[in-house]
This record gives C-alpha cells, sequence and structure tokens, in this order.
C-alpha cells in the first residue's frame, strides 16, 4: 500500500494529524504549481490564503477522492489552479504571464538590488522545469532530507542527488551570465 492511499485512508476517517501530514507533503507542489499558473501576480498573502483553500478542500472532499481517476497530487494541483486563476479574475489589475513584456538585450537600465535578485532567482529554480523545481525546493527551502523527496515524489533517490547537482550547475550558469549582463 502506497503511502498517497493511506494518507487519503487517513484523510477520509479525519484523522487529525493526516492533514498534518498533507500539509508537510504537498505545500512545496503547491507552490511550485502555483507560481506556474499566476507567476507573481498575486501578494504572498493572497499565495498563503489559496494555499489554506486548498486544504481546506481537500479535508472537506476527501472521501470524493479516487485513487483510480488520479491522485492526492493532481486534485491539489487542478484546485490550487483554479483558486488562483478565480482569485486573478477579481483583481482589476490582472495582467496574465503571456502579456508581460521582457526587456530586449539594448535596455542598460537594469539593476539588481536585493529583492529583485531574489525574484531572480526564484524564476531561475522555477525554469529548471518539473519535477526539478519541486526538488530544488524541498531540499533548499525546507531542508527536506532527499530519502524523503524520492519518497513523495516517486523518484529514485539517485535521480534526486543528480537532479539537485545538475540544477545547481544550471543555477550557477544562469546567475553567472546575468553577472556578465550588468
Amino acid at each position: 500500500m502506497t503511502d498517497e492511499v493511506k494518507l487519503l485512508r487517513k484523510l477520509k476517517k479525519k484523522q487529525r494529524n493526516s492533514l498534518e501530514m498533507a500539509i508537510k507533503t504537498y505545500t512545496p507542489y503547491i507552490g511550485v504549481t502555483l507560481f506556474n499558473t499566476i507567476g507573481n501576480s498575486l501578494s504572498h498573502e493572497d499565495i498563503e490564503e489559496i494555499v489554506s483553500d486548498v486544504f481546506i478542500a481537500l479535508w472537506k472532499n476527501a472521501e470524493y477522492i479516487d485513487l483510480e481517476k488520479g491522485s492526492i497530487r493532481s486534485y491539489i494541483g487542478a484546485i490550487a489552479k483554479n483558486l488562483a486563476k478565480k482569485k486573478l479574475k477579481k483583481q482589476t489589475s490582472y495582467v496574465s504571464i503571456e502579456d508581460i513584456e521582457i526587456p530586449g538585450e539594448n535596455n542598460t537600465e537594469i539593476s539588481f538590488d536585493k529583492n529583485n535578485f531574489s525574484e531572480f532567482l526564484w524564476k531561475s529554480v522555477m525554469s529548471l522545469g518539473e519535477p526539478d523545481s519541486e526538488i530544488f525546493i524541498r531540499y533548499y527551502k525546507y531542508g527536506e532530507k532527499i530519502k524523503d523527496i524520492s519518497k513523495i515524489t516517486g523518484i529514485n533517490i539517485s535521480t534526486v542527488k543528480t537532479k539537485l547537482s545538475r540544477g545547481k550547475q544550471k543555477l550557477k550558469k544562469i546567475i553567472s551570465d546575468m553577472e556578465g549582463l550588468l
């Protein structure tokens, strides 16, 4: 029996620790899903609200989840995307990610302060793609162990290590290329 099946059974029985397990397991994934869906279009508070709402929906609707049709991960991913899109539609200043213009190479007004660098680094990590960005966030931001990441994502331990190593190399290259532009 997989961990996801065990977790879903506990959620269906409304065992309190099951929600805590779900939060620990799926919060990084939801963060990556939200960023890939809406980028930086919402405030930190709005993102936190969406994450909370996702877990409330999971708690309330666990009995309706059928693992033969999907997974907890796909269920909460879909909820996160839908809630984010609804939140964006309510905002009057909504701009789609596709509508954002990226400055051309001739732009000499590039300046990176600490906040811009953090945003640049976050976007760089997200550019690694799935599942690499999730692995990177779980390991470096949340301090999860490689064996736990392997178990949660279903990816072999040695593959997780390789993805972390290659991700670091890619980020170093991205950062060094960015420094060359300044």
